[in-house]
């Protein structure tokens, strides 16, 4: 059983957290560094402006994005605060939705971003650091439109927890292998696995452990043609190597946004509700730590929910949530 071995709060301003050398910093505000175990406080650069709300790193840790979850940028960093390149998507519903990016490692172990930067369904694979385009080809693009990307922990394969018109929420797995060698693999809304004929409910969250995929599906009516083990508020895990559920549960309220922390995974739907990896068992819970109330890609008014408070440390064995004016930070052990 996974349960908490130590908790500290520190009460500041903070938004777009990540962990970097194993120091905690709010990008937005400037690369502030959050003055843990005593240590003092201190600032890089000035504040990027309201609009940013959300980070991520690369798994090498030599890239950082900031983005405005609900907004057309993103900025990429360096790991010391330095700033590469401004990249955007298209202004097409960009209000409604999380921004599509993320960092992973390339076959060749240079950092690659997969992000959307000329159309909301087009999925383009750069080099972080330079923006060189290792998907350009004649494509005949889905009406998808993609969000929530994350990478396997291997960089073999992409999901994309987004939503197709008139909104329904899904997910999409493609083979970046495959998409390297043949960009138009990107351009199937559901990718190399043909989920959606397993899926009976809208997605409301997704994420990586190693290869295969967690999903959690919505509080919304599902298909009643579709399978009734992933009806409404239900929890699955998915296996890339063998393309079938290898468990799935039923759970008495939404799990919402994902995150893989370790071999485990955190619903964030409310507050954060840690999860075994390989049964869907509830280890732990977090009621006090709010994460907000979405459940899909669409947030809309609520931008500032779900990963957009949380940041992990898989080499600590802890992660950090901010709800905009204290940050906990809870290790594990």
């Amino acid at each position: 059983m996974v349960r908490e071995i130590h908790r500290e709060q520190v009460v500041t301003e903070a938004e777009a957290l990540v962990w970097v050398g194993g120091r905690l910093f709010d990008v937005a505000a400037g690369w502030r560094s959050v003055p843990l175990d005593g240590a003092p406080s201190s600032q890089r650069f000035g504040s990027y402006g309201p609009q940013f709300d959300a980070a991520t790193t690369s798994p090498l840790g030599d890239v950082v994005a900031l983005m405005a979850s609900t907004g057309t940028k993103a900025l990429l960093f360096t790991s010391d605060g330095e700033l590469i390149r401004e990249v955007d998507r298209s202004y097409y519903k960009a209000q409604a939705y999380r921004y599509p990016l993320a960092l992973f490692t390339l076959p060749d172990g240079r950092t690659g971003l997969a992000h959307c930067p000329e159309a909301y369904n087009r999925l383009e694979i750069e080099v972080a650091a330079t923006g060189e385009r290792l998907t350009a080809a004649d494509r005949d693009t889905t009406d998808v439109f993609h969000s929530r990307l994350a990478v396997s922990r291997g960089g073999r394969y992409l999901l994309s927890a987004g939503w197709v018109w008139h909104p329904w929420d899904c997910v999409a797995i493609y083979d970046l292998h495959r998409a390297l060698a043949d960009a138009t693999t990107l351009d199937s809304w559901h990718g190399t696995f043909d989920m959606p004929h397993q899926v009976g409910a809208e997605i409301s969250g997704a994420c990586f452990i190693d290869d295969d995929v967690v999903l959690s599906t919505s509080p919304e009516e599902h298909d009643p043609e579709g399978p009734e083990e992933l009806a409404s508020n239900a929890v699955a895990r998915w296996s890339t190597a063998t393309e079938s559920f290898t468990w799935r549960r039923r759970l008495d309220r939404t799990a919402g946004d994902l995150v893989s922390l370790g071999g485990d995974f955190l619903a964030l739907y409310e507050h954060p509700r840690l999860f075994d990896g390989s049964s869907g068992e509830l280890l732990a819970e977090w009621p006090d730590l709010s994460t907000g109330t979405a459940t899909s890609s669409i947030v809309w008014g609520e931008p500032f929910s779900g990963p957009a408070r949380i940041a992990v440390d898989e080499a600590g064995s802890r992660f950090a949530v901010t709800d905009g004016t204290k940050v906990t930070v809870i290790h594990l052990g």
